[in-house]
């Protein structure tokens, strides 16, 4: 049981030591590594938190979106099997959550967000989010958060690899091969990866007055790609690292439950390619630490619509492209002046050049643009259970100098002799508009102002360890008020344009529990979350008796929450998890109409309500074992997704999938 509560710790604490960090053992207590992981002077006032290792690997055949949604607080809209999915942290939209890979940040300039179904959990090492305020060290513009991949090398390995070969149902087949080399001078690391499903599952159509049992047509998708990293040790003072990411995806999007027409009348089809590259080289001396990254992200999405025009056959309706590509570069600075004072500086340019075009209309833009940011903190471990904090960004994108963004944070132990931490921070963020919401055409304004958000952010961390018994807890509240919301609504033109018309006050409470016990050869672990999110509109009233004022933002359940059971005896496991989401509405004025339609979207029976989402409550079961021979290690795991055949949506016209399974085999090498 130590040795696994030791893992985490330890990188944790190397990471902030720097003659340490490039050391190949540690041997050091546990208590002075937990010390030091939960009361660290750089993460005074705010909250950071780390999926479980197990949870990445139980989870290596689904997609970022997936392990969000069932292992931490993040809501996020899922359009279906294989579909868009985008993340709502802390109640916020999908812009306002930057995600990073190794470093740079990996949002589209165009949309601003990050489609997570495209990112397979089998590339991630290591995988963290910032809480609202943490995200600022990162970047500006994360006014719910920031969500952090990471790939990291391990530098006593001399050759391994592993590979896992997954089958499913409507059609799915997963593979997964990893391969690594290297000593104690460099490391390579290369992964390939191919993940295909037919997604044809049957549904019963109750958005057709006849309700017939109808197949999922033209939803195939499909994903390929490649990671390779190399890790070079020149010296104990130096690290080099290179990493790249290189991906294909593929996916047809059926047509919506109420469309009564031939299935193969309108054809849909969007290929996403990708490559992101990222070389860093990092300076170790004493208590100072100097690293360089530059790193680039090309993306390029081609969509087309073609209808069924009788007697004439298909007809191009929408012919799109866009291209983007964004260059990185980032310089920082860290200084231990003391064992209780230290302080970091950065200074990032970042230069992003997009192209969008639609054929048939002829319409689309062309734009570069330059940012720059600053960045400096402050932090001073006062005593040995007070820590502060002071973090100031200014950044200078396109032609406007943003104002200054700030975080102050405290964190406060009041007992020594236990590991119970009282946190609390006040912050303000921007985030600038997208280059779509400026220059999309028709329809886009350039005229928008930032969004600006203040937040202030209280919570409560304790853990304690109990013979075998390992506790964690975290309680967090917040609230957040964001002015000059951007969001998109029609014109007078005919065309839809984004306006600063919105205030949304965001304010809610999380709860993460920890609990993993050993009694001689058996494991019992269980993790959950639970978030209470209000997320209001209180901005200017569009016409009068505007519905919306006061009300939760569609699609974001007031109430949710997951668990994971897992227990292990001798190789075998036995996993259950759930996740809970309370109702959540379509229309911003929270209406429900008369006319019923709740056993349409998910009820099941009756309920005399519509424009709502009727809660659900998912349920997945993974049993498996693990066998050891020699060098090598088999195992093979069985799931059964939605495991009492919940009928629910996340969407509008998008039915999910019933029950269905999947066979997982596995084998690896240690030399």
């Amino acid at each position: 049981m130590r040795f696994f509560l030791l893992i985490p710790g330890i990188f944790l604490f190397s990471a902030n030591i720097y003659s340490q960090s490039l050391s190949d053992t540690i041997k050091i207590g546990e208590i002075n590594i937990r010390g030091a992981r939960i009361f660290k002077k750089e993460e005074a006032g705010i909250k950071t938190t780390r999926v479980d290792s197990m949870v990445m690997i139980d989870k290596i055949n689904v997609s970022l979106s997936d392990i969000l949604s069932e292992n931490t607080t993040v809501f996020i809209k899922d359009h279906g099997r294989g579909a868009m999915a985008t993340a709502s942290f802390r109640g916020t939209a999908p812009s306002h959550t930057q995600v990073y890979w190794n470093g740079i940040t990996i949002n589209s300039p165009m949309l601003g967000m990050t489609d997570l179904s495209l990112i397979p959990a089998f590339i991630i090492d290591d995988l963290a989010l910032n809480h609202g305020a943490a995200s600022l060290s990162s970047a500006s513009g994360g006014l719910g958060g920031s969500i952090n991949i990471q790939n990291t090398p391990v530098w006593n390995n001399q050759f391994s690899w592993r590979y896992y070969q997954g089958i499913g149902s409507y059609s799915t087949y997963d593979e997964f091969l990893q391969l690594n080399i290297g000593n104690k001078k460099i490391q390579s690391k290369t992964r390939f990866y191919h993940d295909y499903s037919k997604n044809d599952f049957e549904y019963i159509n109750k958005a057709i007055q006849e309700r017939p049992l109808v197949r999922n047509e033209n939803a195939d998708y499909m994903k390929k790609g490649f990671t390779q990293e190399f890790y070079v040790r020149p010296s104990e003072n130096n690290v080099i690292t290179v990493k790249a990411w290189g991906q294909i995806s593929n996916r047809s999007l059926p047509s919506v439950m109420s469309y009564e027409g031939d299935d193969q009348s309108n054809l849909n089809d969007q290929t996403d390619t990708t490559l992101k590259v990222s070389a860093d080289w990092t300076y170790y001396r004493g208590k100072i630490k100097f690293s360089a990254r530059s790193g680039i992200d090309y993306q390029q999405t081609a969509y087309t619509l073609n209808n069924h025009i009788g007697g004439v056959g298909m007809i191009p309706a929408i012919n799109s492209s866009s291209n983007s590509f964004c260059w990185y570069n980032q310089l920082n600075f860290e200084n231990n002046l003391t064992n209780r004072i230290s302080y970091k500086t950065s200074f990032n340019f970042n230069r992003f050049d997009v192209e969008a075009y639609e054929e048939i209309r002829k319409t689309g833009y062309n734009r570069v643009r330059n940012d720059f940011s600053l960045f400096a903190g402050g932090y001073y471990n006062c005593f040995d259970w007070l820590n502060l904090s002071l973090v100031i960004r200014d950044e200078y994108t396109g032609n406007t100098l943003s104002p200054i963004m700030f975080n102050m944070g405290a964190s406060f132990r009041p007992l020594k002799s236990s590991d119970f931490i009282l946190k609390a921070n006040f912050s303000r963020n921007y985030h600038q508009p997208s280059l779509n919401d400026l220059y999309w055409q028709p329809g886009g304004n350039p005229d928008l102002l930032p969004e600006e958000s203040y937040t202030g952010e209280f919570s409560a961390e304790y853990y304690i360890v109990l013979g075998n018994l390992n506790i964690e807890q975290v309680f967090t509240s917040y609230h957040s008020k964001i002015d000059d919301w951007i969001i998109w609504l029609p014109s007078f033109q005919g065309y839809w344009q984004p306006y600063n018309l919105k205030e949304v006050r965001s304010y809610g409470l999380e709860y993460h529990l920890k609990l993993i016990k050993k009694i001689g050869n058996i494991e019992f672990q269980i993790q959950g979350n639970y978030a209470l999110t209000k997320s209001l509109n209180y901005g200017e009233r569009l016409f009068l008796g505007d519905g919306s004022f006061g009300k939760q933002l569609p699609y974001i359940p007031v109430h949710s929450g997951n668990v994971l059971f897992s227990g292990s005896y001798k190789g075998y496991y036995l996993r259950f998890q759930n996740n809970s989401y309370s109702e959540r509405f379509t229309l911003s004025s929270n209406e429900v109409g008369s006319v019923d339609d709740s056993e349409d979207i998910g009820a099941g029976t009756s309920t005399s309500r519509m424009n709502w989402y009727y809660p659900y409550f998912m349920n997945n079961l993974t049993v498996g074992k693990d066998f050891h021979f020699r060098k090598y290690q088999l195992g093979v795991d069985f799931k059964i997704n939605n495991l009492f055949g919940e009928e629910y949506r996340s969407v509008l016209g998008r039915y999910m999938p019933g029950r269905n399974y999947e066979l997982m085999l596995k084998i690896s090498y240690n030399k």
